[in-house]
């Protein structure tokens, strides 16, 4: 009997282990970033060079409300990151960079999860109207596997959101730019996300996405689903970035902003017939389809069934179920 005893107080306790490791997903450390100096670090950045090398556990760092002015690197072996902000509109990381390698936020490890946070890239704002160019500025850029981001913001002017490499999800995130916003070689959905079209510099037209998929056999693009387009000046949904650029809005609400043609071929004119753009049951007065181009795709509900499903067109290998806390999708 006490050999049993024994024992059970042995599993029960290498049980606690297995689960305090990680491995099911659950947070092990959390470590706060205050400006006033009342937390574990004063920077974010500081607070990520803490993380191990090779990190297998989920770890959080804990944003409190302030705004950092600091460019943030998330390297390759710094996995297992949920970065959480104290408020999505009041904790602002934000940068003055130009040029696609100066974000304000670079992503580069896997298992990375972002909550309530504003990332926002500086320089365009700074400019005057006028004879002033605007600059490629990105707020973040994406470039690894398995990243959601979760009631964030990006905001800048051209290529804010440099959705770059990898399998993402964007949920109830805010998204503001003028040029390109939204752009890259990812395989990405969008859901419930606000877009907004900024028509600052006294810019005329704007173009929401740039998407690059490569080739027919290329899995990547970018799928919006029960999004909302607003802006103050008109915009095309997207325009082909590569010969075979993908990009899908489904149950979108579209404002009038919307220019009636809906897409550019941009450098692809004569050549449509590999580009895959697509408008399912969206509303709003700028999602009138009377005026649109003639090579917009019809997409079979298969095919509606299989980019609109997070589970078959993001999540294939379950990535999203080992996040450290559930996802819902309703």
């Amino acid at each position: 009997m006490k050999l049993i005893t024994l024992r059970s107080v042995a599993f029960y306790f290498f049980l606690c282990l297995a689960v305090s490791s990680g491995r099911d997903g659950g947070i092990v450390k959390t470590v706060v970033v205050d400006q006033s100096g009342h937390g574990d670090f004063r920077t974010v950045q500081s607070a990520i060079d803490s993380v191990p090398s090779g990190n297998r556990d989920w770890i959080k760092i804990f944003i409190k409300i302030g705004v950092y002015n600091e460019m943030v690197v998330i390297p390759r072996d710094k996995q297992r990151i949920v970065m959480e902000g104290e408020d999505q509109w009041k904790t602002i990381i934000q940068y003055n960079g130009v040029g696609t390698n100066r974000p304000t936020f670079r992503l580069s490890a896997e298992y990375f999860v972002g909550v309530g946070i504003t990332f926002k890239n500086t320089y365009n704002k700074l400019l005057l109207v006028g004879d002033k160019i605007m600059q490629v500025a990105p707020a973040a850029l994406i470039e690894s596997d398995k990243v959601a981001f979760l009631r964030c913001g990006f905001i800048s002017l051209q290529d804010t959101l440099a959705d770059a490499r990898g399998r993402h999800l964007f949920q109830h995130c805010y998204i503001e730019g003028a040029v390109d916003f939204i752009w890259g070689f990812a395989q990405s959905m969008y859901q419930g996300c606000e877009i907004n079209v900024s028509g600052e510099l006294g810019r005329t037209v704007g173009f929401i996405t740039a998407q690059g998929r490569e080739t027919e056999k290329d899995t990547s693009g970018f799928v919006f689903v029960q999004c909302n387009i607003f802006g103050n000046t008109k915009a095309f949904l997207g325009r082909a970035y590569r010969q075979y650029s993908r990009v899908v809005f489904y149950k979108t609400t579209m404002s009038d902003i919307i220019v009636p043609l809906g897409w550019d071929a941009w450098t692809f004119n004569g050549r449509e017939g590999t580009i895959t753009y697509a408008e399912v049951e969206c509303g709003g007065a700028g999602a009138n389809m009377e005026g649109r181009v003639k090579w917009e795709k019809t997409l079979s509900p298969q095919q509606i069934d299989f980019l609109t499903n997070p589970h078959t067109f993001i999540d294939q290998d379950g990535w999203i179920q080992n996040l450290p806390f559930p996802i819902s999708f309703s």
